[in-house]
């Protein structure tokens, strides 16, 4: 299928954006707001966190059809919404750089900026990085086969969400009822994608609207964290 060059190289710019900030993270105290702890329990370094690994969940979700594997997650997305493959299927292909970028290049980073002040917001990302997880890994359980983005969802999203809670909340300072309302807006966010989908399905909105509608879901977690910090009192 031919298409714009930027579709084949967005992933591949995000993986080696996760690269030098996963080094500078790691060797640096840039991205920490208490020394007095291990990075690993620091809520704003783990919160900054989320955003190279999703840069590399990224790189899996959409490089293989450029190596000459075969596996599409757009593709996957169109079935899974009864259209045919690409190029006959109807979804704009921008729609996947342009969600993916605004959800972890602008919407993540901007949450964990936030985090020093408001940690429901900063840790909003980790919310869908723990629902996304869980939903590739169902799927691969149950038609028993890979799916596109698997990989890192197991491995690494599964887990890391696993001890952002342990580490936060069940171990550490804050309430699990502000870090379970920070993943739940993040988890609904998730949800709030797939709504885009039906709508464009049912003709409500067109491709420019589903465009549109990718971009600002990139934003919605930290809209729904903030929402939510109406109610629930977000710690420092």
């Amino acid at each position: 299928m031919q298409q714009h060059w930027f579709y084949d190289v967005w992933a591949f710019i995000g993986a080696g954006g996760a690269i030098v900030m996963v080094a500078i993270m790691m060797t640096t105290d840039t991205f920490r707001s208490n020394l007095t702890v291990s990075r690993w329990r620091d809520a704003v370094w783990l919160a900054w966190l989320a955003a190279p690994l999703y840069w590399v969940h990224q790189l899996e979700e959409y490089s293989l059809p450029v190596m000459g594997l075969p596996y599409s997650l757009p593709d996957m997305v169109c079935g899974q919404f009864d259209f045919p493959p690409y190029p006959a299927c109807p979804i704009p292909m921008s729609f996947y750089p342009v969600v993916n970028i605004s959800l972890m290049w602008f919407g993540a980073p901007l949450a964990a900026y936030i985090c020093r002040r408001n940690v429901l917001i900063g840790l909003s990302s980790w919310g869908l990085i723990m629902a996304n997880g869980f939903v590739h890994s169902a799927g691969g359980i149950a038609e028993g086969a890979y799916n596109t983005g698997l990989g890192t969802a197991a491995v690494l999203f599964i887990p890391l969400s696993l001890w952002v809670i342990y580490a936060l909340a069940i171990r550490g300072p804050y309430s699990g009822k502000v870090v379970g309302v920070s993943f739940a807006a993040g988890a609904v966010t998730h949800a709030v994608l797939f709504v885009g989908y039906g709508l464009f399905k049912a003709g409500v909105i067109g491709n420019a609207g589903l465009v549109v509608y990718g971009a600002v879901v990139g934003f919605t977690p930290i809209i729904l964290a903030a929402l939510a910090g109406r109610f629930f009192k977000p710690e420092l």
